[in-house]
C-alpha cells in the first residue's frame, strides 16, 4: 500500500507521529508499505522513514505561515494550508503514477487530500482517507461524494468521529492511535527522573510540568507562561519544561523573561528524549484551543503521568475528571494554578492519577491500530 503523508519530510506534528508508528506497524504484520511525502527546497528527500521506503518530491513549505498568521488574521491561514495541499496534489501526481505501476500498489491512504482522493477513485484504485481532526467547511461537499464511493473509505478518531457523523452525515471508522511501549513506560527505579533532575539542576521535592509538542499558535503556550508566573509568585516550587520546537520560541522565551530558572526549553528533541523527559516530570499539561485527540496525552498517560488539558475538543474523550487527570475550562488561568497546587501537595491523589493514566493507556496499542485499518483496506479492495 502507498501512505501519502505531505508533512513527513517536513515537520512532525501528532499526524505524522500517527502514520509513521502505523505504517511500522504494517510492515510488522506482513504488508508491504511505501511513503509519499515533500520536503522544503534544500533538503534531501528522505529514502526511508523509521525503516518504512519512502519517496517525496520538492515543494515550497507554504504552510509554515499559516503557522505564524493563526490567531491573528481570518481565513488566510486555511486558505494557505489548502494551497500547500494543492501544490503538493500537482507537483506529486507524476511520482504518484510511478509509484502505483511500480509496486503494485493495491490501496492509498492518504492523510486528507481529498482532491487527490477523488482522482485516483476515478482511476480505480482504492483509497482510504484518514482525518487527524474534522476536516475544513469548504471541503464537505467533497467528503459526501468520496464517502459515498464503494471502493473509498474514510477513518479517524476522537472528536473528529462525531463530527462527521453529526455535522456531514457521514458515518467514519474509528481507529484510536496506539503507543510505543518501548519508549513510553513508568520509570519504576527512578533512575531516568534522578538523571535528567540533576543534569537540569532540578530538585526531588520540585514539582515539575512538562508540555510537549510543536511551539505553534494554539497550543496555550502563553497561558502556561502566565500561570507559572503566578505559581512562582505564590512562592510554589514549580518548574515547567516546555519540549519541542516551532515557530514562536524566540517570542516564548521573551515572555518567559523573568521566568528562566523556573522554565526550561529543550528545543526540538528525539522521541526517546520526550520519553526520558516525560518520565522525569510529575504531570502533563497541554492547554490547547482545540485538539481532536491528543497522541501527546497518550503518552504522557502511558509513562504515568496525570493530566491537565482544556476542556476543549477530544480531550474529554481522553480525561476523566480526579481519574487521570482533570478538564481546565479555557482561559481559566486562577483554575489552571489551583490544580497544580493541588497535584504537588496531595501525594496519594498522584498515586490514584497514575493509576488511572496507566489503565487508559493500557489497551492502546499500534498493532491493534494496523489491525482495524487492514481490514479496511480489504473491505475497499474487495468492493
Amino acid at each position: 500500500m502507498l501512505l501519502v503523508n505531505r508533512m513527513m519530510g517536513t515537520a512532525w506534528g501528532g499526524g505524522e507521529n500517527y502514520d509513521h508508528h502505523l505504517a511500522q506497524a504494517l510492515e510488522r504484520m506482513g504488508h508491504r508499505v511505501v511513503i509519499l511525502t515533500a520536503c522544503p527546497p534544500g533538503h534531501e528527500i528522505p529514502r526511508e522513514i523509521g525503516g518504512v521506503e519512502a519517496a517525496g518530491v520538492v515543494i515550497p513549505y507554504v504552510r509554515r505561515y499559516m503557522y505564524h498568521l493563526a490567531g491573528h488574521v481570518r481565513f488566510v491561514p486555511g486558505l494557505l494550508a489548502q494551497l500547500d495541499q494543492l501544490i503538493f496534489e500537482q507537483v506529486s501526481a507524476p511520482l504518484l503514477r510511478r509509484l502505483i505501476q511500480q509496486y503494485s500498489i493495491d490501496v492509498v491512504q492518504m492523510l486528507s487530500v481529498p482532491h487527490l482522493a477523488r482522482r485516483l477513485l476515478r482511476q480505480g484504485l482504492p483509497v482510504v482517507m484518514r482525518f487527524p481532526g474534522p476536516p475544513a467547511w469548504f471541503q464537505s461537499r467533497q467528503l459526501r461524494g468520496i464517502g459515498a464511493h464503494p471502493q473509498a473509505a474514510l477513518f479517524a478518531h476522537g472528536d473528529a468521529v462525531q463530527y462527521f457523523r453529526s455535522n456531514l452525515g457521514i458515518t467514519v471508522n474509528e481507529v484510536p492511535p496506539g503507543v510505543d511501549r518501548s519508549l513510553f513506560h513508568p520509570d519504576e527505579q527512578g533512575a531516568a527522573r534522578g538523571r535528567l533532575r540533576r543534569d537540569a539542576g532540578i530538585r526531588e521535592d520540585e514539582f515539575v510540568l512538562i508540555t510537549v509538542g510543536r511551539l505553534i499558535e494554539g497550543k496555550g503556550l502563553s497561558f502556561l507562561l502566565r500561570c507559572m508566573r503566578r505559581l512562582r509568585e505564590r512562592g510554589e516550587e514549580v518548574r515547567l519544561v516546555i519540549a519541542g520546537g516551532g515557530a514562536l520560541e524566540s517570542r516564548l522565551k521573551r515572555e518567559a523573561a523573568g521566568l528562566l530558572d523556573a522554565v526550561r526549553f529543550t528545543g526540538h528533541i528525539t522521541k526517546p528524549s520526550v520519553a526520558a523527559q516525560l518520565q522525569a516530570a510529575d504531570c502533563f499539561c497541554l492547554m490547547s484551543d482545540y485538539e481532536n485527540y491528543s497522541n501527546a496525552a497518550v503518552e504522557a498517560m502511558a509513562t504515568g503521568l496525570p493530566v491537565l488539558a482544556s476542556r476543549v475538543g477530544g480531550f474529554p474523550l481522553q480525561i476523566r475528571e480526579g481519574v487521570n487527570g482533570f478538564l481546565v475550562p479555557p482561559g481559566d488561568e486562577e483554575g489552571f494554578c489551583e490544580h497544580v497546587v493541588r497535584l504537588r501537595r496531595d501525594a496519594a491523589l498522584r498515586a490514584r492519577l497514575r493509576e488511572g493514566s496507566l489503565a487508559f493507556a493500557g489497551p492502546l496499542a499500534w498493532e491493534k491500530s494496523a489491525s482495524l485499518v487492514a481490514e479496511i483496506y480489504e473491505r475497499v479492495v474487495s468492493a
